[in-house]
């Protein structure tokens, strides 16, 4: 049994590995959230799904109370154009607040089918 990861995380809530993200065309989409209770380092995969070519921006948002979500004023976009269908990972740095979950924008203006499918991992450093 893995005790102190790396390991994926399960969204809030749910019992999948993995959440998705379905902006329309010209929209955003808002994964699941993720509770970072007790976790300080993360990893995030993620690939997109769509017919022809995808063009999304994707960024990390943050809470304290799972209900009101900001971007944190020291983080770039995770990917400002993510133009393939390939797997992509990064490295998260989240502020240390409770929740983190990803914004989806689509940015084409007429890809309406995408699909952005989310892993995080995450690895606790420090000793219990």
């Amino acid at each position: 049994m893995i005790e102190n990861g790396p390991k994926l995380m399960k969204p809030k809530g749910s019992t999948s590995e993995s959440t998705t993200a379905s902006p329309a065309a010209s929209g955003a989409a808002f994964s699941e959230a993720y509770d970072l209770v007790d976790l300080d380092t993360f990893a995030l995969e993620y690939q997109i799904a769509c017919t022809g070519t995808p063009n999304v921006k994707i960024e990390l948002q943050q809470s304290s109370d799972n209900a009101n979500w900001f971007i944190p004023d020291n983080s770039a976009d995770i990917n400002s154009s993510v133009t393939d269908k390939n797997l992509h990972g990064y490295k998260l740095a989240p502020i240390p607040v409770r929740y983190l979950r990803l914004k989806v924008t689509e940015l084409t203006g007429i890809v309406s089918d995408t699909v952005v499918t989310f892993k995080v991992s995450a690895q606790k450093r420090y000793t219990a």
